[in-house]
């Protein structure tokens, strides 16, 4: 069977079926990242605190570098204490900082800004996702999906709105 062009199909089929998968992949990526550190933000997972930080230093390799800042870690209700904490945020020394601890003993940011931030993520995450599924759709059922378009084309637009919310509340917060 011959394209129009007289090439075979098969190699534009392999090439959308790639990009499919690359798609698929990435949206379960950014999901599989991003919702948890969604739940921590918005305080539905975790162990409320504040983290008082002590030193921060550089670390990693020369192409990788960020800072990571130690301190010590008191839940809010006090029952958890933790003098060795760290997180990987940009900080001064004698900040204080509201966090989660996760359940595996890591700390996150915590507040508004933080879970808009995520929440800008997760509906990428989500666009992505559903741009892959209608792709395949389109192309194996030849289905018009103008309202599946518009759903995808929202979530892009709702995370361009969560990540403005949350850069104006991270500045406002200070």
């Amino acid at each position: 069977m011959r394209g129009r062009n007289g090439e075979s199909p098969l190699g534009a089929i392999a090439a959308v079926t790639v990009f499919v998968a690359v798609l698929l992949a990435t949206a379960g990526a950014v999901l599989w990242t991003s919702v948890p550190n969604l739940a921590l933000a918005a305080h539905w997972d975790g162990t409320s605190g504040v983290m008082s930080i002590r030193s921060c230093s550089e670390v990693g390799s020369p192409k990788e570098r960020h800072q990571r800042c130690s301190g010590s870690f008191r839940s809010d209700d006090g029952k958890t204490v933790d003098p060795d904490a760290a997180i990987s945020e940009p900080l001064a020394p004698g900040t204080a900082l509201a966090v989660q601890r996760a359940p595996d003993g890591t700390y996150a940011s915590a507040g508004i800004a933080a879970f808009f931030g995520w929440l800008a993520v997760t509906s990428l995450g989500a666009a992505l996702g559903g741009a892959a599924v209608l792709i395949g759709i389109v192309l194996t059922v030849r289905a018009r999906v103008r309202a599946g378009w518009m759903t995808i084309l929202g979530f892009l637009i709702a995370a361009l709105l969560f990540a403005s919310t949350g850069a104006i509340a991270g500045a406002v917060a200070g």
